[in-house]
């Protein structure tokens, strides 16, 4: 594909080429009419003077007064003609040297104007018109040599068609400077690329004009997410690695050595025990791992109907409790993130508050300019100050030993973390239960959820 540099710099180089052309185009036009008429002008100057010089003797033969006629129609050939034809005969100017002109029909309701050919191969401008002088029709035309003015015109529009091109030329040198200058951000960008694929930058510059910095934008978001996931894989393996090493080393040992009769039930207790233990560290960390985070702008999920679902759900796995949901959200709200976040977001913090409450489980959401507000509460027996002083000290990484606060509670701290939000585990007031509430900071470009 052409470049863009390329692009704009033909469509600019056409532009200019069909402007100047216009330009030298009209303004020869222009200046060819501007000399017909400051000529055509001057002849009919010179009709009216032929015609007051005209008159009829005695016997009805025209005679003209020649003193009051300029010298220049008395010097052979000079280009100055005039010719006067009437029913008696005709009269021409002493310059033409006897030489009969071309005449063009002529009226008497308007003045005829043309070129003709002269003598010398002159291009004459013909001015003429029928009078009536004495009852009589009397045609009468005067010229004027137009060759010099012609050879005027041509060298005033080829000094005008070089001075146009000397412009043209200044104009596309300062337009390839502009482009040049005007894509030289863009020019950084692909400079800076090579540099990311090997790892010397970690994101691009911002320094680009208003129409890219989106682009860019948008591009270091993913970077950083990218990033962000990366690191979480790491972790990820870093930790089910590390978690891993309890549990196979004891099903080592296990294997290991043959154990006594009376103790293989409890050994095969404490190996499906620890298989559980595996199972429930791989889930975790695969959650973990499935979290998108980072919500890009624009993407949007309508929170009424996933909670309706989720609820559902949660309703079928503990039906044999007779729990009572209730819900709090506006029907227009929207979760600015991905969808599957949103279900394992909610769907750990319900599923502990089902757990834990007696009969009632509560979720509210609400939304200001910059964040949203999501809150979990239940009935149960809470968890004790000194509890929750330890709950916040371990922030998003809660501690999976507690029951029913462990595993889906570092989840969701999680979660919260990749969205660049926060956690917050107290005492409900409403219901007397754990409060769990998440803030989640709208992403940039992604408009705040309706209430």
């Amino acid at each position: 594909m052409t470049s863009l540099q390329t692009r704009l710099s033909t469509g600019l180089i056409l532009a200019l080429v069909g402007l100047i052309t216009l330009a030298v185009a009209t303004g020869g036009y222009s200046l060819r009419r501007l000399a017909e008429d400051f000529v055509a002008t001057r002849l009919e100057h010179d009709l009216e003077t032929v015609l007051a010089a005209l008159t009829f003797d005695a016997g009805n033969q025209p005679r003209l007064v020649t003193d009051r006629l300029g010298a220049t129609f008395h010097q052979p050939y000079s280009g100055h003609y005039y010719q006067i034809v009437t029913p008696q005969g005709e009269i021409c100017s002493r310059s033409l040297w006897d030489t009969d002109l071309p005449l063009p029909l002529l009226t008497a309701d308007h003045l005829t104007r043309t070129f003709i050919a002269g003598p010398e191969h002159q291009r004459l401008l013909l001015i003429g018109r029928v009078f009536h002088v004495q009852n009589q029709p009397v045609s009468i035309i005067v010229t004027e040599d137009f060759t010099p003015m012609d050879a005027g015109l041509k060298r005033l529009l080829l000094e005008f068609t070089l001075i146009a091109l000397l412009l043209l030329g200044t104009l596309l040198l300062l337009q390839r400077w502009i482009v040049r200058r005007g894509l030289a951000p863009l020019e950084q960008v692909r400079r800076e690329l090579p540099k990311l694929a090997r790892g010397e930058i970690f994101q691009l510059s911002v320094q680009a004009p208003d129409e890219v910095r989106p682009l860019v934008v948008e591009l270091n978001r993913l970077l950083d997410l990218m990033n962000q996931r990366q690191q979480r894989n790491r972790h990820a393996l870093g930790n089910l690695a590390h978690a891993l090493k309890t549990p196979l080393t004891v099903l080592t040992q296990l294997t290991d050595q043959a154990p006594p009769i009376d103790a293989i039930e409890n050994c095969w207790q404490e190996l499906r025990q620890q298989l559980r233990n595996i199972r429930r560290l791989t889930e975790r960390e695969l959650k973990r791992a499935r979290i998108v985070g980072g919500g890009a702008p624009g993407q949007r999920v309508l929170l009424a109907g996933e909670v309706r679902d989720l609820i559902e759900t949660l309703g079928r796995i503990h039906r044999n409790r007779s729990l009572r949901f209730e819900t709090r959200i506006p029907p227009d709200s929207m979760f600015p993130g991905d969808r599957d976040d949103l279900l394992e977001l909610l769907g750990n913090l319900l599923d502990n508050a089902c757990q834990w409450a007696r009969q009632v489980v509560r979720l509210s959401a609400d939304t200001d300019a910059d964040d949203l507000w999501l809150r979990v509460e239940d009935d149960g027996p809470g968890c004790s100050p000194s509890q929750l002083e330890r709950l916040r000290q371990r922030g998003v990484r809660i501690d999976e030993s507690r029951a029913g606060h462990g595993l889906g509670l570092a989840i969701a701290g999680d979660i919260i973390a990749q969205y660049s939000g926060s956690l917050r585990l107290d005492h409900s007031e409403a219901l007397g239960g754990l409060l769990a509430e998440a803030r989640l900071p709208h992403p940039s470009g992604t408009p705040a959820l309706n209430q």
